[in-house]
C-alpha cells in the first residue's frame, strides 16, 4: 500500500484506537441496575500510548511510529421502571486531543483536540435478580447511537468526530460464581454508516466490527472489587473509494481493574489495559483509565 493511500484511511483508525473505549468497552459492574428513580454521574479520563502500526497484511512500522491520546467523557444515567423492567436512559459525551501522532516518519501527522461524537441510548434488562450471589445476576440489552457532530475536518486525517451514524447493540451479563467471585460478559457489534466527504474527498465504508468482553470478578467485600479480564475485537474492514485500506478492527486486549467505594455515594474506578496483538492499525501498548462516578 502506499503511504498516501495510508494516510487517507488512517483517520478512523486513529480514531478507533484512541477512542475505543468510549462505548464499546465496558466497565466492571455496568450491567449492575441501580433501583428505580437513580441517577449516575461519571467523569472519565483515559489516556493511551501506541509506538506500533500493523496494516493488513503488511508492513509493520515501528520504527518513527506513534500515536498518543488524553480523552474524557462526561457520562449521564437515569434508572427507570417502564413495565416491570428498568431501563436507563443516558447520554455520553466524549472530549479530549489526539496528539503525536508519527507513521515511519519524524514529521508528525496534525492531531486533533475538541468534542467528539456524542452517544445516546440506554440499558433494557431482561433479567434484573440483584440478591443473587454477592452482586446479582444481571442480562440486559443496550442500544447506542453515536450522533456525528464532534469536531471533524475533511481536509485533516485526525478527527474527533467521524462524520458518520454508527449504531453500536451490546448484550451483558453477569452470573455470581461463588461468594465473592463472577462473572462479566458482554457481546457487540457496531454497524457504521457512509462518510461521504472523507479526507481527500474521498468516501470511507467500513464492515461491522464484533467484540467479546469477559471479566472474572473477585469482591473483597461490598466496597471493593478487583477483576481481570480479555476483550477481543473483530471485523471493522474498512474501504476508501471502494478499495481495502489494509485497516480493520482486529485485536486483542487484556485488562485489570480495580473499583472502590469511596462514600455511600461515590466509586472510583482505575483500569491498566494492553494490546497483546493488533492488526489493521495501532497497537496499544499501554492504556490507562479512571472514573469517578457519583450515585443519587
Amino acid at each position: 500500500m502506499k503511504n498516501n493511500s495510508l494516510l487517507c484511511a488512517l483517520g478512523a483508525a486513529l480514531l478507533g484506537c484512541s477512542l475505543a473505549s468510549h462505548a464499546a468497552d465496558v466497565n466492571v459492574g455496568d450491567y449492575i441496575a441501580l433501583p428505580d428513580g437513580m441517577n449516575l454521574v461519571a467523569l472519565y479520563g483515559q489516556y493511551s500510548e501506541s509506538d506500533k502500526l500493523k496494516v493488513d497484511p503488511s508492513p509493520t512500522y515501528s520504527d518513527k511510529t506513534s500515536l498518543r491520546s488524553q480523552i474524557g467523557i462526561f457520562r449521564a444515567i437515569h434508572f427507570m421502571d417502564v413495565g416491570g423492567f428498568t431501563i436507563d436512559p443516558q447520554i455520553l459525551v466524549p472530549f479530549g486531543k489526539i496528539y503525536d501522532v508519527h507513521q515511519n516518519s519524524d514529521t508528525a501527522i496534525s492531531g486533533a483536540t475538541g468534542i467528539a461524537d456524542p452517544i445516546v441510548g440506554g440499558t433494557l434488562w431482561l433479567v434484573n435478580q440483584p440478591n443473587a450471589g454477592n452482586y446479582g445476576r444481571y442480562l440486559g440489552i443496550t442500544p447506542l447511537v453515536y450522533v456525528p457532530i464532534g469536531q471533524y475536518d475533511k481536509n485533516k486525517a485526525v478527527n474527533l468526530g467521524q462524520n458518520r451514524w454508527r449504531w453500536d447493540l451490546q448484550v451483558g451479563y453477569i452470573e455470581p460464581l461463588w461468594v465473592n467471585q463472577s462473572l462479566e460478559l458482554n457481546l457487540g457489534a457496531i454497524v457504521y454508516g457512509d462518510n461521504d466527504d472523507y479526507y481527500g474527498n474521498s468516501k470511507l465504508e467500513q464492515d461491522p466490527t464484533y467484540s467479546l468482553q469477559s471479566n472474572y470478578v473477585f469482591s473483597f467485600s461490598q466496597s471493593t472489587r478487583l477483576a481481570i479480564g480479555y476483550a477481543a475485537y473483530w471485523g471493522g474492514k474498512q474501504k476508501v473509494d471502494g478499495s481495502y485500506s489494509g485497516l480493520k478492527t482486529d485485536y486483542g486486549q487484556g485488562r485489570i481493574e480495580y473499583q472502590q467505594m469511596v462514600t455511600q455515594k461515590i466509586q472510583f474506578s482505575g483500569q491498566l489495559t494492553h494490546d497483546f496483538h493488533r492488526t489493521g492499525g495501532y497497537q496499544q501498548q499501554l492504556g490507562m483509565n479512571f472514573r469517578i462516578a457519583y450515585i443519587f
